[in-house]
């Protein structure tokens, strides 16, 4: 997906492009999660009680990744010195009978040379190929560092 209102754009900060944008092509997981509890889930006083997610990946999706992109876009350390990122938009409470909102965005370069930003977008038979697999993983709900719940994400539609 390449869309500024959903990934975002990077800055250009110097040469002859500078001020402008480059808005990078990412693969974005939206999900929604319901507490069909009675009490709220997570905290909103306590940042480190709050409802944390994450999208942990199989053996077959890191691999992809690796192949697909140069490094496992799932590790935020392997982001480094890439030009790009990721992000996430996520609530850290949900009360009872409501439904959270989440999304998970994993740049995967950019279309555009720029020496500001060296990870370039890769072709689109390897983005089908990242695309085909990008399901191979859990999402995994915890709070306080205690895993609360596992989603196998194998079922999900692309």
């Amino acid at each position: 997906m390449k869309d500024k209102n959903l990934v975002g754009a990077i800055g250009i900060t110097e040469g002859e492009k500078k001020g402008e944008e480059l808005i990078p092509t990412a693969l974005v997981y939206e999900f929604t999660i319901e507490n069909n509890g009675n009490e709220p889930v997570g905290s909103i006083k306590e940042a480190d009680k709050g409802i944390e997610l994450k999208i942990e990946p199989k053996s077959k999706l890191k691999s992809v990744s690796k192949d697909v992109i140069g490094f496992n876009i799932y590790n935020p350390d392997d982001y480094n010195e890439s030009g790009v990122g990721f992000g996430q938009s996520q609530l850290s409470i949900i009360n009872a009978d409501q439904k959270g909102q989440y999304t998970f965005t994993y740049d995967l370069g950019v279309s555009e040379e720029n020496p500001q930003v060296p990870l370039r977008v890769p072709s689109k038979e390897k983005l089908t190929k990242l695309k085909e697999y990008a399901c191979d993983a859990f999402l995994v709900a915890t709070i306080e560092n205690q895993e609360i719940a596992r989603f196998d994400l194998g079922e999900c539609k692309n």
